[in-house]
């Protein structure tokens, strides 16, 4: 079992300050990074970086900032498969656009094949103010009735959280990821596994905001308390043990 301390927090932000939230990866090198273990969990972080969206709504994705940061550190701890945008994405926007034109789904795809993954765990950043999740800091998407991560599974990730931050912290579906290119829905739908997008308020990932974070120009500083931070990546370390855990459960009682 993983147990996180004041330690963690600093390895998270060594991790992050290598994620280059504007800036293009070199010539010839793809945006984001991949690391293959042998677990049946992955973690994404498809907004690591600024992504090129070109849609209705906004041309670019602003990062989700620490998202990288904390796919990573938990992959690193955890000894989880993880794939993250660590450079600026120019060429998609991988929980926007579909896997023809995404080398990040194209990449998801294989590791998922090759490791025989069962879950995707997909981190995101909400706003501050976000008005549909309140006063919740955490939002869980799994589709609404697709229920792309299985209720007692959701229940389970759900528990896990407000038992470290409170009681009401963690809403369900407000930020659903039902659009067809949502990570969360290529994997249910595409790659047949489960998938649960987390959406998560600066007070739970945030430890130090970058001068050249986008939020920094437009909010200025900000710190999360640490042990928010800090429930937070244990949660997600308690949640990815669980899981491993079934596997086991299943495998041992298989004839």
């Amino acid at each position: 079992m993983v147990v996180l301390g004041p330690q963690h927090l600093d390895q998270l932000v060594r991790i992050e300050a290598h994620v280059h939230y504007g800036e293009p990866p070199p010539p010839g090198q793809l945006p984001f990074v991949v690391a293959e273990r042998d677990s049946p969990v992955l973690l994404s972080a498809p907004h690591g970086t600024r992504t090129y969206r070109n849609d209705a709504d906004e041309e670019w994705h602003e990062e989700d900032e620490y998202t990288a940061g904390m796919a990573l550190l938990l992959s690193e701890l955890c000894g989880t498969s993880v794939i993250a945008n660590v450079w600026r994405s120019d060429a998609c926007d991988p929980n926007a656009h579909g896997e023809a034109r995404c080398a990040y789904k194209q990449a998801l795809r294989k590791v998922v094949q090759e490791r025989h993954i069962r879950w995707v765990l997909d981190l995101h950043g909400a706003r501050k103010d976000n008005a549909l999740l309140g006063e919740c800091l955490i939002d869980l998407g799994t589709r609404k009735g697709s229920r792309s991560l299985p209720v007692k599974q959701r229940d389970k990730l759900q528990r896990f959280i407000e038992s470290r931050l409170g009681e009401g912290t963690v809403s369900l579906d407000k930020i659903p990821a039902t659009g067809v290119n949502r990570i969360t829905a290529y994997c249910q739908e595409s790659l047949c596994i489960a998938a649960v997008q987390l959406e998560m308020k600066p007070s739970v990932r945030v430890v130090y905001r970058r001068l050249d974070a986008s939020a920094f120009a437009k909010l200025g500083p900000f710190s999360a308390e640490s042990d928010q931070v800090l429930a937070m990546l244990q949660s997600l370390a308690d949640f990815i043990d669980y899981l491993k855990s079934t596997v086991k459960v299943t495998t041992q009682a298989s004839p």
